[in-house]
């Protein structure tokens, strides 16, 4: 009955349809191979996302950090902190397992319990202390206090560096001392020279040369063909750090509605037009600044054309049909006027 049926099904589906099946059915499999099956899902939620502290040698800081249990059971969850460096231009974190340096600042980090057991839809507190060493070197210092599913005991037995998305909250951490306060901006962009409607993307990348992080903080004005300024919007609107030793793109937009539509069609691009009307050349210029003193970048300009080519298309269409009725209008007068000329003859 099985075969019988596996070949109505098999004569009934196409070549390219049985490829797509066989592969599909194939990554399943290994799926499963090289998983075990689907994992345990890592339900939690935590507040604050991002703490900072500022501290000297010696000194020590203490804080709350709210977790939530968010499945329909009981949780157990261990607690841990590992230090991390940036890696690459979006914000994204390297984190350092199996240090065996002793001033490594995850050891910094203690708590009042390393292993939670939190009812269903419930929410604890965890309370850190972090302790700066009096030889603790300064600038910044970054780790991260994470959650597990699994004791530290069980984790991968592995040296060096890997980079590993952690459900927890980033530390950063200033210690007093020998501060250098240093940056450049590598590159301020625009994502298209020329659009056909906005927003308009900007991409500023930042180099911090220093050794502490900074959140930039300025304004990207837009001025028009004439001169006039037609936008002012935040130059870091999800104020985003630069940490040392790396360099942060940071993204900001100008558009004059959120309403846009998703599709491909013509009809869709025309009406992100109609919302998100510009026409003519624009100049973006960026000023920010940086660091405890404010010292300022200097100033970047880009420029971008706005052409908005659908409703132009429109426009001319309506104007060609226009023409051509005043014109079949006008020869109807014409053509009326002489006819009632010659009656009157």
């Amino acid at each position: 009955m099985f075969t019988m049926y596996s070949f109505i099904i098999y004569k009934s589906l196409t070549m390219k349809e049985i490829k797509y099946l066989f592969w599909s059915i194939f990554a399943i499999i290994c799926a499963f191979g090289l998983f075990g099956g689907p994992a345990n899902a890592l339900a939690v939620a935590v507040s604050p996302v991002v703490i900072e502290h500022d501290l000297a040698p010696g000194m020590s800081a203490s804080g709350k950090i709210r977790v939530t249990n968010t499945m329909d059971e009981d949780a157990v969850y261990y607690i841990g902190a590992q230090r991390f460096l940036p890696v690459g231009e979006e914000g994204r974190q390297e984190y350092i397992v199996n240090e065996e340096d002793v001033m490594s600042f995850y050891k910094w980090f203690s708590f009042n319990e390393n292993k939670l057991i939190i009812p269903p839809k419930s929410t604890v507190e965890v309370e850190y202390t972090i302790n700066a060493p009096l030889d603790a070197e300064p600038g910044g210092h970054y780790g991260a206090v994470f959650l597990s599913l699994d004791p530290p005991d069980l984790e991968p037995e592995t040296t060096g560096s890997k980079i590993a998305p952690k459900t927890g909250v980033l530390f950063l951490v200033k210690v007093a001392g020998d501060i250098t306060e240093q940056a450049n901006i590598e590159s301020f962009t625009v994502n298209k020279k020329v659009l056909s409607h906005l927003p308009a993307f900007f991409d500023l990348r930042i180099r911090n040369t220093g050794n502490i992080h900074f959140r930039p903080k300025g304004t990207l004005e837009i001025r028009n063909m004439w001169g006039g300024v037609v936008a002012r919007v935040p130059a870091n609107p999800r104020n985003s750090a630069v940490l040392p030793s790396s360099i942060r793109r940071i993204n900001t937009w100008w558009a004059k509605s959120e309403t846009m539509a998703s599709g491909g069609r013509f009809i869709d691009g025309l009406a992100n037009e109609w919302h998100n009307f510009a026409l003519g050349r624009y100049t973006a210029k960026v000023d920010v600044k940086y660091g405890s003193s404010n010292t300022a970048f200097p100033a970047q300009e880009v420029s971008f054309w706005v052409i908005p080519w659908r409703m132009g298309l429109i426009l001319f269409i309506a104007l060609v049909i226009l023409f051509f009725v005043m014109k079949a209008y006008n020869k109807a007068i014409v053509s009326k006027a002489i006819k009632n000329s010659s009656k009157k003859k």
